[in-house]
């Protein structure tokens, strides 16, 4: 059985996530392994010119640049917290478009396409993001 939970900032520690070179930082506030949710939530930290690795959100993919595979299952929505991104996106034929974001923008990563996130800014960038089926 579920029950609600009250997640406090200061009861969670940053974890390294992989970006295109070395890692940036992440927080799980709601997940699989901590609720036995199947949303997932936290919140991600990128530095000035960091990159996500390339997630994909397509049913084994061929694209050997994808470094983690979700499956065609899973919805992500992002929201800018502080600084600026880029968004590109890409669908199975490696058509790319991208997208500028600033805070309190949001951007939606639908089942189908993979995605690559990366800082534009010149500060510390953070946003808001949710997952289903959750990740771990």
């Amino acid at each position: 059985m579920f029950e609600p939970a009250l997640i406090r900032d200061g009861d969670l520690s940053w974890e390294p996530y992989p970006a295109l070179e070395g890692t940036f930082r992440i927080k799980r506030t709601i997940s699989r392994g901590r609720q036995g949710s199947e949303l997932g939530m936290g919140v991600c930290e990128l530095q000035p010119g960091q990159s996500t690795v390339w997630w994909s959100f397509i049913d084994d993919d061929p694209d050997q640049r994808v470094s983690m595979a979700f499956g065609s299952s899973a919805h992500e929505a992002y929201f800018v917290l502080k600084g600026q991104f880029t968004f590109h996106w890409q669908d199975g034929d490696g058509n790319e478009q991208h997208g500028e974001a600033g805070p309190g923008d949001s951007f939606y990563f639908a089942p189908g396409w993979r995605y690559l996130v990366e800082n534009t800014g010149g500060s510390v960038a953070q946003f808001l993001w949710t997952m289903t089926p959750s990740a771990d």
